[in-house]
């Protein structure tokens, strides 16, 4: 059974920042401890990266004349769509569409979060001891610049009355979500809490992917469970701009361990096909 929406509540999330080095900094080696058990933290902004311009690209979208809803559909997973169940309805495309489909500075908005990921994906691998030798085997390819990623553009149907989006974790490695509205929550304690709007920051997740391949490593981090409420007419429309940083779709994941010994893998499809099935279970 789901809990009942928790409002007098917001989780106190960690802080981090990129260093001029281009690695992942927190203040404290607490502040650390606490993102990777919870599985979320906040990122501030790094000056280059032009938020609002991609705020504004993904408002347009809500316009019923935006060429951009015409976009077509690549599988089940990409293009214009609509959730079932759900009232999201986004334009989402993978890496190798966006030079395609995105305006310029979209594309290279893309590209900026496929930095960000990389550099959180290797401050995660070092941090498990597993040896940098093996980071791009275990990562599919991501942390080396390579797997698959997802740059979409949401925003909230509220003609519909479902939950906003249902409780889940993400399938991939790292998702980095620009928090413009209040309405998402995460699981702590078997207590879904408010993540609060922070602005000049980014929430960034850990998904189930990362925490398999940490599975055996020397600290294995948690795949944050999380939700959006359902929006209401007389709220402002909520949108969001999601990047997904995944592995290859059809490639495979190997879990090590400090001394760079294999200690499992899976196929890709196996495993998001088996966190498919928990999900509608």
């Amino acid at each position: 059974m789901t809990s009942q929406p928790t409002r007098d509540r917001a989780a106190e999330l960690p802080n981090a920042c990129i260093s001029s080095r281009g690695q992942l900094q927190f203040a404290s080696p607490e502040d650390l401890d606490r993102a990777w058990d919870l599985g979320i933290f906040y990122l501030k902004v790094p000056d280059e990266l032009d938020v609002e311009a991609a705020r504004e690209f993904g408002r347009e979208l809500t316009k019923p004349d935006s060429g951009y809803r015409n976009i077509p559909n690549y599988g089940d997973f990409e293009g214009f769509i609509a959730l079932e169940n759900n009232q999201q309805t986004k334009l989402a495309l993978r890496r190798h569409h966006w030079g395609q489909h995105y305006p310029p500075t979209i594309a290279k908005f893309g590209r900026q979060l496929d930095d960000i990921g990389v550099i959180v994906m290797s401050e995660v691998l070092r941090q498990s001891g597993i040896p940098e030798s093996c980071w791009a085997q275990a990562s599919g390819g991501y942390s080396s610049g390579g797997g698959t990623a997802f740059l979409n553009f949401v925003h909230y149907d509220t003609t519909h009355p479902n939950q906003g989006l249902r409780p889940h974790t993400d399938y991939g490695f790292v998702t980095i979500l620009d928090v413009m509205a209040p309405g998402l929550q995460i699981q702590v304690g078997g207590e879904f809490i408010d993540v609060a709007v922070k602005p000049g920051f980014l929430a960034i997740h850990f998904g189930e992917a990362l925490n398999f391949i940490t599975r055996y490593s020397g600290r294995q981090v948690g795949a944050v469970v999380h939700r959006v409420l359902s929006q209401k007419s007389e709220d402002p429309v909520r949108h969001g701009i999601v990047y997904f940083a995944n592995p290859d779709l059809d490639g495979e994941l190997w879990q090590f361990d400090p001394t760079g010994e294999v200690q499992g893998s899976s196929s890709v499809a196996n495993l998001f096909a088996e966190l498919e099935q928990q999900l509608t279970a």
